[in-house]
């Protein structure tokens, strides 16, 4: 700015000194050193603008004026005009001219079109009047016309300058969010990381203890018949031996299916009707006496959904064995529901209080299984009354 003040306002005075009066050379001194001053103090954020990082861009109320563009405009183009005044007499060369050019930069930055059309006007007509005052109208389209050229390169330039601190300021706002997204991202990854493996262990000790702990329960129950039948009959406590081995045996390979591959179970290859009977034929080799009845129409249900009614039987015939001491226990699985698959799991054994129910790791397992499939589990029971789990899951 100060290099572009002094080409311009020493022009004239260097080519033509013996013209230049003295008082003109002190008007142009100090109008030379108050108007890149007062460009420099009332647009302070415009080099900023243009020159600085993205990241140190200044604020939009640091590049307006301190006192609003309007006086500031009034004295930068009076300045401007002044000097160009003082410096062009007519002469050639002459790039007192060049001070004009400013004014119409800073308004690209600071105004709105209309005010930048109105900076641009006021100065060609301040090149237009002193080319008519020393040369008359001959001259005075031409000048016009010559200078329209600077104002049109200098709003262009101007402009270009604009769209690339606003491209920047965007990259920089866009890299901002993509890393802020990237974080969300990292953390929401690592949330469903801990929560997959929540579920899986979860998941992993339902199968635990629907599967081998249903076996372990009837092997340990024929054990201690046989212990009990050692000496007063041989041949049937054999007899709980053998079946204790075969569940034991069923167990194991169960957790050979769960380690070969999680994925697989007792359903696999098999419809849950006809699973659900093998339990049941199980649970009559001894008591309480189990019979099976499907109702309605038998239909293919999703994997998780035939799995969590199967653990369901399991658990149930677990129960009435452990504590019910039933002499009969019905198992009912119902498709009537074109909605919902029910399974009722019922029996007569002495049945519990209200306060006395408590909610073990199996109860506790089919709750979480309900929940997870949008169905629900509910427990009946009272003294004397027997013992009545139903789950109901959507199908």
């Amino acid at each position: 700015m100060i290099f572009l003040v002094w080409v311009a306002t020493g022009s004239t005075p260097l080519v033509f000194p013996a013209d230049y009066p003295v008082w003109a050379l002190v008007g142009l001194l100090v109008a030379g050193l108050v108007y890149p001053v007062w460009n420099i103090l009332g647009s302070r954020g415009l080099v900023v603008l243009v020159l600085a990082e993205g990241s140190t861009a200044p604020s939009p109320a640091l590049r307006r004026p301190q006192g609003g563009p309007l006086p500031f405009f009034i004295l930068q183009m009076g300045l401007a005009s002044f000097i160009y005044c003082l410096s062009d007499h007519g002469r050639s060369p002459n790039l007192a001219w060049l001070i004009l050019l400013p004014p119409i930069a800073y308004a690209v930055f600071l105004l709105e079109w209309p005010g930048i059309a109105t900076v641009s006007s006021l100065m060609l007509g301040t090149v237009a009047l002193s080319m008519h005052r020393w040369h008359g109208w001959t001259a005075t389209g031409y000048a016009a016309l010559a200078f329209s050229f600077a104002v049109l390169f200098t709003i262009v330039f101007s402009i270009l300058a604009v769209q690339s601190e606003k491209a920047r300021n965007e990259v920089q706002r866009l890299a901002t969010e993509l890393s802020e997204a990237n974080r969300r991202l990292r953390e929401d990854a690592i949330q469903a990381e801990e929560l997959s493996a929540t579920r899986e262990r979860n998941r992993i000790a339902r199968e635990i203890h629907d599967s081998l702990g249903h076996f372990l329960t009837v092997a340990n129950m024929q054990l201690e018949a046989a212990r009990a039948l050692e000496t007063t009959d041989p041949v049937q406590a054999r007899g709980a031996v053998g079946k204790a081995q075969a569940f034991i045996q069923e167990g194991l390979a169960d957790i050979r299916r769960s380690v070969a591959a999680l994925r697989s179970g007792p359903l696999d290859n098999k419809p849950l009707a006809a699973a659900v009977q093998e339990l049941v034929n199980l649970a009559n080799a001894e008591s309480p006496e189990a019979d099976f009845a499907v109702l309605g129409t038998p239909r293919k249900l999703a994997p998780p959904v035939e799995l969590s009614l199967y653990r369901a039987v399991q658990e149930g015939l677990t129960n009435a064995r452990k504590h019910a001491h039933a002499q009969h226990l019905h198992v009912r699985l119902d498709f009537e529901n074109p909605q919902a698959v029910t399974l009722l799991v019922e029996d007569d054994g002495v049945g519990l209080a209200a306060g006395q129910v408590r909610v073990g790791f199996g109860l506790r397992g089919l709750r979480e299984r309900a929940q997870l499939l949008g169905g629900r589990l509910e427990v009946q029971t009272a003294p004397s009354a027997g013992f009545r789990l139903r789950f109901e899951v959507p199908a």
